[in-house]
């Protein structure tokens, strides 16, 4: 028995609207992330719901199916509401004349601990120039690799291991003070370091928590965000916390980030951005992150190209007034 084209026609309305139906659904429950955590693990894709309930409205628009239209306008407005705010302009002003500020480039990476090709990456510093460059899943081999760009950073602090926590920081400016710590819980290693940049005192954090997959990860990964917020506020201004970071901002524990450590992401007015996972562009979500401090002005924030990574890297533009 062959289907005909109204066949066709009607399965492909129904499974628009089942389509639309989970979307809502999806994009409500996830609002209440605090709740359990496969809402908070499914807010994390909440561009992806915002592209769906458009596309699915549209269709019932041209349908003029008034009910199914009524719902893809509530889960529009329901995603719209934390999607659209991250392209809308910020207005940052510093707390000192933009004159004396002194601009900054910070490149991060994770470069995955498993990529034996540093050519990609290394072609990127040399087109970016990036002041500061901060490395995730950091191993030995990948140190070695960058020998070529050691001239142009004299000053590093560097944890290489063979797993996914490696860590590494190289940079242009005079380093003051440096600390590698064990993160809470796990014992992974967090970065901390003061550059003197331009006379000014920048201090620099970058943790990489777990992946959030099974409860006790999932709790491991919560923790140390938590520990890296608590850092973060009791560090002087200027501070900027970067890493994959296993998180987007729409998740609840990256909102206790924010509230914890009195930083913002410099992200804002910038769009999206995401950036893993590259194996799967139909779910590229936003989990690397800079989040900056008062007396930190984001000038710009991009992804840069694919270095062999699942992650793209991010390029971050500042100014320091402090």
């Amino acid at each position: 028995m062959s289907l005909t084209r109204h066949d066709w026609k009607r399965f492909a309305i129904g499974l628009c609207e089942v389509g639309l139906l989970l979307t809502l659904l999806f994009s409500v429950v996830t609002v209440f992330g605090q709740l359990h955590r496969n809402f908070d693990l499914f807010s994390h894709f909440r561009f992806q719901y915002f592209v769906a309930s458009v596309l699915l409205t549209l269709v019932f628009v041209i349908l003029r199916w008034r009910g199914y239209i009524w719902l893809g306008v509530l889960a529009v407005g329901v995603n719209a509401y934390f999607v659209v705010p991250w392209f809308l302009p910020v207005d940052e002003a510093l707390t000192n004349n933009n004159a004396t500020a002194t601009p900054i480039r910070l490149l991060h990476a994770n470069v995955l601990h498993t990529n034996d090709n540093a050519n990609l990456f290394l072609a990127l510093v040399r087109d970016e120039q990036p002041d500061l460059i901060v490395l995730q899943e950091a191993t030995p081999k990948w140190i070695s690799m960058l020998y070529p760009i050691e001239p142009s950073y004299p000053y590093t602090l560097i944890e290489a291991r063979g797993d996914q926590f490696g860590i590494a920081l190289y940079s242009k400016f005079p380093l003051d003070s440096t600390a590698i710590i064990e993160s809470v819980p796990l014992g992974f290693p967090d970065l901390i370091a003061t550059a003197i940049v331009g006379g000014k005192r920048l201090n620099i954090i970058s943790t990489h928590p777990i992946p959030p997959i099974g409860v006790g990860r999932y709790s491991a990964r919560n923790l140390q965000l938590d520990s890296a917020a608590k850092l973060a506020a009791r560090t002087p201004n200027p501070v900027i916390v970067v890493g994959d970071l296993n998180v987007t901002m729409w998740g609840h524990h990256y909102g206790r980030l924010e509230e914890i450590s009195g930083l913002r992401n410099a992200r804002r007015g910038f769009g999206i951005k995401p950036t893993w996972p590259l194996f799967f562009l139909p779910a590229l979500i936003p989990i690397d992150h800079c989040l900056v401090s008062d007396g930190v002005q984001v000038v710009d924030f991009r992804t840069g190209p694919q270095i062999g990574s699942d992650h793209l890297p991010i390029i971050v533009s500042l100014l320091i007034s402090k």
